[in-house]
């Protein structure tokens, strides 16, 4: 189950650890949307012997490493997505989920002006809906 990690983290050069791989098995088998406080539940259901400050401190080695983006919705709600293609999402405020739209669902017609000394390199939409 882990091994199929081992070499994904040690690409990234992520000495992998037992822990490390037993949370990489939860969130790199599919690509998804999750928080700290989800993963964390995930452990526990899965009986794992893993702290929270461990779980914490993975998650952080994992995006600094390319492995994870973030979404950080500026509500003390940050989400971790195992997908890194460049994607949109739909955020709904009302029960805590985002949901990818794919890059090519969304056009732009218009961005702001650019410093000349920068230049773009990637745009996300975040749009946040709400349960009438």
């Amino acid at each position: 189950m882990t091994e199929k990690f081992e070499s994904l983290l040690k690409e990234r050069d992520i000495t992998p650890t037992k822990q490390r791989l037993e949370i990489a098995d939860l969130i790199f088998s599919k690509n998804q949307h999750f928080t700290a406080a989800a993963l964390i539940e995930k452990v526990r259901l899965a009986n794992l012997p893993i702290s929270q400050a461990t779980i914490y401190n993975t998650l952080c080695l994992f995006e600094s490493k390319g492995l994870l983006k973030t979404i950080d919705l500026q509500n003390d709600c940050k989400f971790y997505d195992t997908n890194l293609n460049s994607h949109h999402h739909i955020y709904n405020t009302s029960n805590n989920t985002l949901t990818d739209i794919s890059d090519d669902r969304i056009a732009f017609s218009k961005i702001p002006d650019i410093p000349k000394h920068l230049e773009v390199e990637q745009t996300e939409v975040l749009i946040k809906v709400r349960n009438k």
